[in-house]
């Protein structure tokens, strides 16, 4: 049974993202899953639990909040169902960390009533939906009908400014217990626990971890006993990342020297090789400092980073 968390239409943006961390919203679901190719379990993690602030909204989310109710309207057109906005949260009664925040429903002339789901797509992303709703929302559209207790949804989409689309979703109870499950692992071991995910190697962990610990102070410590093994570990890839690097270089020079003066060529077997004109346009920063001095600190500005480094035990020895 879905219950009403609140109404949204007057939420600041601090009071919003303070309910988002009550809970996992269908945006998470899939994070929560491990299956999202943009957040990673611990990133949201370190979100949920307030450690790391939500990132800003870009442009892409800003004008997806424009077009939507213009892309409602539309689709209440191409269907002719009866299509209103739904400006409440919803929450679980069984599990009431699962929280639905959904976009409208759909109702047909037997009043019988469907999740719709609103979204927009740029052109770089048009691939994503070339075999239907990409995995992510899928898990979306099931958390969404588990929590409102419906049984189909609607999802409309507007893919690169001019192709409209609608897909529908059956709801998939299989699905839903999958999904449930791994929620509730992430919720209940983690989140509540504060135990965070494992790190992973996603550019989504490594966003969340600089952002824990943006500035390094000057205090050494000794790590704990895994960081050997690590460290190894890391070396060893460093290795074999220089090593496929080398092989993957003398390979492009060898395609090079038999394409010779040709921009593009075919291998007997189909595979297209090119190497083409390019011109590029830089400053010439050296240039600049040279013939104007005087105007190289008005545009240049510094930046704070933290540069990552393993050596081998041998050389950290021999500095002490």
């Amino acid at each position: 049974m879905k219950k009403v968390l609140t109404k949204t239409t007057s939420l600041s943006k601090q009071d919003w993202l303070a309910l988002r961390r009550r809970g996992i919203g269908g945006s998470d679901a899939a994070a929560a899953c491990g299956l999202s190719r943009f957040v990673s379990p611990y990133a949201l993690f370190m979100e949920k639990t307030g450690a790391c602030p939500k990132k800003e909204a870009g442009e892409a989310a800003y004008w997806g909040t424009v077009m939507e109710p213009i892309l409602r309207e539309e689709f209440a057109k191409w269907t002719q169902l009866e299509t209103v906005a739904v400006p409440y949260m919803f929450y679980s009664a069984e599990y009431p960390w699962m929280l639905a925040n959904i976009d409208g429903i759909a109702k047909d002339k037997d009043g019988t009533v469907s999740l719709l789901e609103i979204k927009t797509a740029g052109l770089y992303a048009a691939k994503d939906w070339s075999d239907g709703l990409p995995p992510e929302y899928y898990i979306q559209i099931q958390h969404y009908l588990s929590v409102t207790e419906l049984h189909h949804a609607y999802v409309a989409v507007l893919i690169g400014g001019n192709d409209f689309r609608i897909l529908e979703v059956q709801r998939d109870d299989a699905a839903i217990e999958h999904i449930i499950a791994l929620e509730a692992v992430f919720w209940t071991e983690h989140v509540l626990k504060h135990i965070a995910p494992p790190v992973d190697g996603t550019e989504s962990t490594a966003a969340a971890i600089a952002t824990l610990y943006p500035k390094g102070n000057q205090t050494d410590r000794i790590l704990p006993a895994e960081a050997d093994a690590l460290a190894e570990h890391y070396l060893r890839l460093q290795t074999q990342e220089k090593d496929i690097k080398s092989q993957k270089t003398a390979t492009e020079n060898k395609l090079k020297a038999l394409l010779g003066e040709s921009e593009c060529a075919l291998t007997p077997t189909g595979y297209a090789v090119s190497w083409k004109n390019v011109s590029t346009t830089r400053l010439d920063s050296t240039r600049l400092k040279q013939d104007h001095p005087e105007l190289v600190g008005q545009y240049t500005r510094t930046t704070q980073s933290r540069k990552f480094a393993v050596k081998p035990a041998a050389a950290t020895k021999g500095e002490s």
